[in-house]
């Protein structure tokens, strides 16, 4: 007769999950996933808490972001990491390439071509305005404000700005950005976080974005400004104009999880190792320059019995001068007693010169740092040999390879800065801008107001991907088109042109070169050498170069 045994059912009662675990794992011998395990050796003094995305970044946000930038103002390679994402996502060249919607808008594709030049044109006057009219603080241009708030996108985890309405004389446009410190954003009076008010982000029912809260100044600045300082000020989110809504704030982070509130640095998760990196170079360099300061030492073999004739006589150490020895050795010293060009030394009577010949065992130092700094690539979404700079190891494969992985990246980044910054501040000047009539609207397309998206539709153009062998992508970019498989608009933007503009710059080339009876350079095609491995006909594509 089989003898069944029934174990008993555990009942888990409602705020008791820690003991309902605990007797759980009793009951049927562990947990079904061995990260929960609470007996594993590893892992029995690891239980964080179970916090929402705001009060896991909210309490820590201002000392955990005022150690990353003092890590970027004082460790070069956590600057140079910034620097290189900055430059990948805005760089010296961020263009509007407008595209407008035809079948949006209900016009033909001609006409929505000539509005897209119209709009481009004079969004150019005003992004590219030699006087910084599009900056509130009259310092920058559109591609500057966009690589400062990139900037702190990178460094500080968000980016935030106001586009001001100032209505001045000599102004063609009122739209002004006005980058603001991310510090500023907080609660007015410090009071605590609700569940529609956190981190100076004022929320509605459903947790959309309504209202910010900015100090007139930095809360470091309150011996500069007084009373100012304790200032609050509350920007609505959009200006209601009729069905639109115009952008009036922007604030633009990577949001990794729901009911988040606040952007967190990518910098956060390697900040501990780079500090402790940036304190063990310091050491290292100090006692290796200490050792290689330190050439030798200088002792004295002075005998008992010289020393009792000299110092003491038979009681020796009882009331000796060491004093005036000890002075006596010194005046010799100071006098230069050497011969010419310091080649040799006279030493005192009895002294002995002993060269510091132990040189400072740094061997292991260069793969320690390595290994750190491959840790701050990855978290910052760069190359170690983008951060480093360093490209001994490196041939064309791996570093394509590694290039096509940093880039997607890039462009989910870029993305970003694009629908977070760009597109609203382009969506707000073009609606002050079709209502001043500084732009062609064709005759019977639908208002802004009826088919804004029609009329915003468009692309960013960015830095230059740029070519680690100029040969081979040219050649695959060719194959590509001739394929059909890509566009001489995407290839062109990917280096950042824009092609209308160089087939009307190449336009202007060829009737010059005719008018003066030149033959235009016909373009030519090199195909590698069967046979070569990668680094071999990189060599040969930098010799040809050369």
């Amino acid at each position: 007769m089989n003898t069944v045994t029934i174990k008993p059912v555990v009942r888990v009662k409602s705020g008791d999950a820690t003991g309902a675990s605990a007797r759980m794992m009793s009951a049927f011998g562990g947990p079904a996933y061995s990260a929960a395990d609470t007996r594993m050796q590893g892992l029995m003094n690891w239980a964080p808490n179970l916090n929402s995305a705001d009060a896991d970044w909210l309490p820590d946000r201002d000392l955990a972001v005022s150690r990353t930038r003092d890590l970027e103002r004082n460790e070069g390679a956590v600057s140079s990491g910034v620097d290189r994402q900055v430059d990948m996502l805005v760089g010296g060249t961020f263009r509007l390439n407008s595209k407008p919607s035809a079948r949006l808008l209900g016009i033909s594709q001609s006409e929505a071509d000539e509005l897209g030049q119209s709009i481009q044109t004079e969004w150019q006057a005003y992004a590219e305005d030699p006087i910084f009219r599009c900056d509130a603080e009259r310092q920058l241009n559109f591609v500057g404000l966009m690589g400062l708030m990139a900037r702190e996108f990178v460094a500080g985890g968000e980016a935030f700005g106001v586009l001001r309405w100032l209505e001045k004389p000599g102004r063609d446009y009122a739209t002004a950005m006005h980058v603001i410190d991310t510090d500023r954003l907080c609660n007015p009076n410090g009071t605590m976080d609700t569940a529609t008010l956190r981190g100076g982000v004022e929320t509605d029912e459903d947790g959309a974005p309504i209202a910010y809260h900015v100090r007139k100044a930095h809360p470091s600045d309150v011996f500069s400004y007084g009373a100012e300082s304790w200032i609050w000020q509350r920007f609505e989110r959009w200006d209601e104009v009729g069905d639109w809504q115009r952008p009036k704030v922007i604030h633009c982070y990577d949001k990794r999880r729901p009911g988040q509130s606040r952007g967190v640095s990518r910098l956060v998760t390697a900040l501990s190792r780079m500090k402790m990196l940036a304190s063990y170079s310091k050491a290292e360099l100090n006692t290796a320059a200490l050792n290689a300061s330190i050439v030798g030492a200088i002792y004295t073999q002075l005998g008992a019995d010289y020393a009792a004739e000299t110092l003491g006589g038979a009681n020796f150490g009882q009331g000796t001068d060491w004093k005036g020895f000890n002075q006596s050795r010194s005046e010799f010293y100071q006098g230069g007693n050497s011969m010419d060009q310091a080649r040799f030394l006279t030493l005192f009577p009895t002294d002995r010169l002993d060269l510091n010949s132990q040189p400072r065992q740094t061997s292991g130092f260069a793969s320690f740092q390595q290994s750190f700094l491959r840790s701050l690539a990855a978290s910052l979404g760069v190359s170690y040999e983008q951060l480093s700079m360093d490209w001994s190891q490196t041939n064309y494969s791996s570093a394509r390879a590694a290039l096509n992985e940093v880039w997607r990246g890039i462009h989910r980044l870029r993305g970003l800065l694009v629908s977070g910054i760009a597109n609203l501040w382009f969506a707000a000047w073009l609606e002050e801008a079709l209502d001043r009539g500084k732009v062609d609207v064709p005759a019977g397309a639908k208002s802004f107001y009826e088919a804004p998206a029609g009329y915003l539709r468009g692309d960013w153009i960015g830095p230059a991907r740029g070519y680690i062998d100029p040969v081979k992508e040219a050649q695959a970019a060719i194959m590509r088109m001739g394929a059909r498989m890509t566009t001489l608009e995407r290839e062109t933007a990917e280096q950042g042109g824009d092609w209308e503009v160089n087939i009307e710059q190449l336009a202007r080339e060829a009737e010059h070169l005719a008018r003066n009876n030149l033959t235009p350079v016909a373009a030519a095609s090199v195909p590698a050498k069967p046979g070569l491995d990668d680094e071999e006909t990189t060599q040969q594509s930098e010799e040809g170069r050369s």
